[in-house]
């Protein structure tokens, strides 16, 4: 799939509207530069490239893989990342209200509906055209599925931060987008897990390695499995993504037949998952790929976003970073790690050496390091071939525990089994046993930290407001972290759509 990276980014000025500042009511795209494109097979091919690569790599500087350690990392108690300046970061640590201009709100808005109105318009000229186009109908319905799952991930990345979002179900004009309201969460949902549905069964069950970071058959079942969970968690009584319906025996079979394909294997050494790529790593089940050294600079640079310079440094990435103040890995976090722990000597730094230059010397500042990889360094702090997992097999087992102790399927004795796996590869002793919903959130918070999902597992757990108060009061001496209650677990809706269209949209409750 790296060469497809290549290739899509090509032709994203083909279909506009890569501006971070753009409106929703700018969606639509010109319908002549549309009828000229989709003419040949490899057109259709290109455009699918570039929904991926809107949907997975953004428009900017940004991509999901920023997004979520920005959003959900930085936003949790994985992160005490209050600074002495004013940084984009700052008022989504310390849960200001005054923060629907935030550059990282805006971008996952305007960048997920960008990825939207691709796949839109993909899907409509596969129906229009696709018969005429392509000689192999399974190619046609393969990319429509594609298409499908790549406009449910968005959706459900949307929901997940904002709650009720416009549902635009095809391509509009200006003034018909202008009159879409906010629509109900449970609508959005039904609507994801209609596109997945579809999908599933068209999707290939795994790919060659030029095509690998496409999405195969069970990386949309593992996507629908965490699709059901989260609409499954409790409610909070907020417009948000958790709306109680207690569908855990639906995400466990997903799951389920994740684990039982064959197709992914459980990772004996915790370091390799993150310095092994492509078809060799078998703990990949949804990874967005990303290549360096390329003209079209589609590397990536999302490890920056929890990165220090003088770690950097140390390592002899001298090169700037951007990092002007660490995000410090919180002092309640690194404490919940035993000594010998695989997964903290391998993914932060505690102690830290610069031999020379502008940083030198010994640095005991607890710093993420679990992706930052010298040898996968390009040109730059935006040049990085490191992949970034999305869902790994690993996540898939510690899912599937959770579907169980909620009564969705399996034992207890499965639960078990599957945390002492997790811990025996970390080094630790294989001793868990009754395992319970909290045990088995604080042995995913340690499992995938600097990956994006601990504010997500927050929410899922039905304690986020209580778990970030308590941390607040531990970690909090300077009290920079406002106390916070269930209107803050979403975000506010982008200032600059509010006032767009005046009057269309309402404001998340409980923000400026």
């Amino acid at each position: 799939m790296k060469k497809y990276i290549y290739l899509a980014a090509t032709v994203l000025a083909v279909f506009a509207f890569t501006s971070c500042d753009d409106e929703l009511t700018q969606l639509p795209l010109s319908s002549g530069t549309i009828e000229n494109f989709y003419a040949t097979p490899g057109d259709f091919a290109q455009a699918r490239n570039a929904t991926y690569s809107m949907a997975f790599h953004g428009a900017s500087v940004y991509g999901y893989a920023n997004r979520v350690l920005n959003l959900s990392e930085t936003r949790s108690d994985n992160l005490y990342a209050t600074t002495t300046a004013s940084r984009e970061w700052e008022g989504i640590n310390s849960f200001y209200t005054n923060i629907s201009s935030n550059t990282y709100i805006r971008e996952a808005y305007v960048t997920n509906y960008n990825a939207i109105n691709k796949a839109n318009q993909l899907l409509e000229k596969i129906a229009e055209k696709g018969d005429a186009i392509f000689t192999n109908p399974a190619d046609k319905t393969a990319m429509a599925a594609e298409a499908r799952f790549l406009r449910a991930f968005c959706y459900f990345d949307l929901i997940r931060w904002f709650g009720r979002v416009p549902l635009i179900k095809r391509t509009m004009t200006s003034p018909e987008a202008a009159k879409i309201p906010r629509t109900a969460v449970k609508e959005v949902y039904d609507f994801i897990i209609a596109d997945l549905e579809v999908a599933i069964p068209d999707l290939l069950p795994s790919y060659d390695a030029a095509n690998y970071g496409r999405v195969s058959q069970y990386g949309a079942k593992a996507f629908l499995g965490l699709v059901y969970m989260t609409r499954s968690s409790p409610t909070y009584g907020i417009d948000g993504a958790t709306l109680g319906l207690n569908e855990w025996d639906k995400a466990y079979q997903q799951l389920s037949d994740v684990e039982t394909s064959g197709l992914y294997v459980f990772g004996t050494d915790y370091e390799a998952i993150f310095k092994v790529e492509g078809l060799t790593n078998k703990e990949n089940v949804l990874t967005i790929q990303y290549t360096q050294n390329l003209p079209l600079a589609v590397g990536g640079n999302f490890m920056v976003e929890v990165g220090y310079e003088p770690y950097f440094a140390s390592v002899n990435i001298n090169s700037a970073q951007g990092s002007l103040e660490a995000k410090p890995v919180s002092t309640e976090f690194v404490n919940k790690f035993d000594v010998i722990d695989k997964r903290k000597i391998f993914g932060i730094a505690t102690n830290y050496t610069v031999a020379t230059g502008t940083y030198k010397g010994s640095y005991t500042l607890p710093v993420y390091k679990k992706y930052i990889d010298p040898a996968r360094y390009g040109n730059g702090r935006e040049d990085w071939g490191v992949d970034f997992m999305v869902i790994r097999y690993t996540d898939v087992l510690m899912m599937m525990a959770e579907c169980t102790l909620h009564g969705g399927g399996g034992t207890q004795a499965d639960v078990d089994a599957i945390v002492n796996q997790v811990r025996t590869r970390a080094g630790l002793p294989a001793d868990a046993l009754n395992i319970t919903l909290d045990q088995l959130f604080e042995e995913r918070r340690k499992e995938f930290f600097s990956e994006g999902t601990r504010w997500f597992d927050l929410i899922r757990s039905g304690k986020a407001v209580e778990t970030m108060n308590a941390w607040k009061a531990v970690e909090d001496t300077d009290g920079k972290i406002r106390t916070i209650d269930n209107n803050a677990l979403i975000y506010p809706i982008p200032l600059q759509e509010i006032l767009a269209v005046p009057g269309l949209y309402d404001q998340n409750i409980g923000y400026d």
